[in-house]
């Protein structure tokens, strides 16, 4: 019985080194077959659409001043802190109390960039009986739906930086200080114009290039670096007639935001798939999926791809550009429609609304790839599967600009293709 039992291990023991060594991995291209399974096919485009969405610059890290690839900054806006970072916090209107005798201050930025040459800068407070003077929806082209800063602002001290005055840090950082005392006759402004929030209760400065006309890009550190804007006060608190606290507080930027005139938006880019997050330049594309429709459920996609080529461009060699594929929730119903800002569609009325409506991303298919060689290839198998399997109910796609991109790079791209490769069962 002992044998019996052995020998049946034994032949178990074979069958499984049998099988397992004679199995090996079968390649699909391998696969004898003469009506050719692997079927590669072009989608024909049949519409698409220039359109700009909002402008970009709020989500970078960095405030620009300069002009640069046809953008120029028009201001920054910066937002400080109500109370100071301290323990106690010291609220900005407690710095007037008679009990309360201050000797300096500095607002102080971060920087990582150098200078060319030198320009002035200037820092305002703004001057209105607002407390919340900008948003997130502050640019260029919704400027009259906020305050006028430049008329409601009062300069409260500039300063002129020459390319001397940077010596980065072992972090790469340097430091722009702006300083207010009584010998410069600038400390009795701040104190006016800004610490007295019952009056100002906006405590948003606004700086801004004094007039030289900045031809480079120079750039601060905003708060989405976590190095954004402090101002530092330095005073002496009477508490009674024996003792005197001297002592500094910090305050801190809570909000900022870029506003730069955008470069313009030609004629010309209306005849291509053109996209540039600083004018909020964005494309859609619509093409035939009567093929796709055709096939069966059971066909896989595979190295499916939208092929893009450069036809212009304001990069520099050693700029990169990442553009952004994804479906969108609801198919266009206007193709006239342009700009929220420009009257340049047929139904002006109902430009808005379509767009906050009809070009919200999909975030079940979005994609980037980089531009190289003057050519994007950008993969959208997932896409056409998912389309076929019900997933994606439109034959509409978006391009637009990556956020990693500079605000002020603008591509302009041709159509290539629409490739597309499936395995029938």
């Amino acid at each position: 019985m002992i044998r019996l039992i052995s020998n049946i291990k034994l032949l178990l023991i074979f069958t499984f080194f049998f099988f397992s060594c004679s199995e090996e991995t079968i390649i699909y291209d391998e696969i004898e077959n003469n009506e050719s399974t692997i079927q590669t096919a072009t989608l024909p485009q049949t519409n698409n659409k220039l359109f700009q969405s909002f402008p970009q610059f709020s989500t970078k890290d960095k405030l620009y001043f300069g002009s640069i690839k046809e953008s120029e900054n028009l201001y920054s806006l910066v937002q400080m802190t109500l109370y100071s970072g301290n323990i106690p916090p010291v609220s900005l209107v407690d710095l007037l109390a008679d009990s309360i005798q201050v000797d300096s201050a500095m607002v102080f930025f971060q920087t990582e960039d150098s200078l060319s040459t030198g320009f002035g800068l200037g820092l305002s407070s703004i001057t209105t009986e607002e407390d919340s003077v900008f948003s997130d929806s502050l640019n260029f082209y919704t400027q009259s739906d906020f305050v006028d800063f430049e008329s409601n602002s009062f300069l409260l001290n500039e300063v002129y930086l020459t390319p001397e005055d940077f010596s980065p840090d072992s972090t790469g950082l340097d430091t722009v200080k702006i300083m207010f005392t009584d010998e410069n006759g600038t400390l009795d402004n701040l104190k006016e114009y800004f610490f007295d929030t019952d009056t100002y209760p906006a405590r948003t400065f606004m700086l801004k290039d004094t007039g030289s006309m900045l031809e480079e890009l120079f750039s601060i550190e905003s708060i989405e670096s976590t190095n954004g804007a402090k101002m530092r006060v330095w005073y002496k608190a009477f508490i009674d007639e024996q003792t005197t606290l001297d002592t500094f507080i910090t305050f801190f930027a809570q909000k900022d935001i870029n506003v730069f005139s955008p470069p313009e938006i030609s004629d010309d880019d209306f005849n291509y798939i053109s996209l540039n997050s600083g004018s909020g330049l964005r494309s859609i594309i619509e093409f035939d999926l009567n093929l796709i429709d055709s096939l069966s459920r059971n066909e896989l996609f595979k190295n499916s791809n939208l092929v893009l080529d450069v036809a212009n461009s304001n990069l520099n060699e050693d700029d990169e550009f990442y553009v952004i594929v994804s479906a969108i929730q609801d198919s266009v119903q206007n193709w006239n429609f342009t700009s929220p800002f420009i009257g340049s569609g047929d139904d002006d009325a109902d430009s808005s609304s379509e767009l906050e409506t009809s070009y919200t991303i999909d975030a079940n298919f979005i994609i980037s790839r980089k531009i190289e060689d003057n050519q994007v290839r950008i993969p959208i198998q997932a896409f056409l599967q998912g389309y076929k399997n019900g997933l994606f109910q439109h034959n509409e796609l978006m391009l637009y600009s990556a956020p990693v991109n500079s605000p002020f790079d603008k591509v302009s791209l041709n159509l290539n293709a629409i490739e597309v490769m499936y395995v029938e069962p």
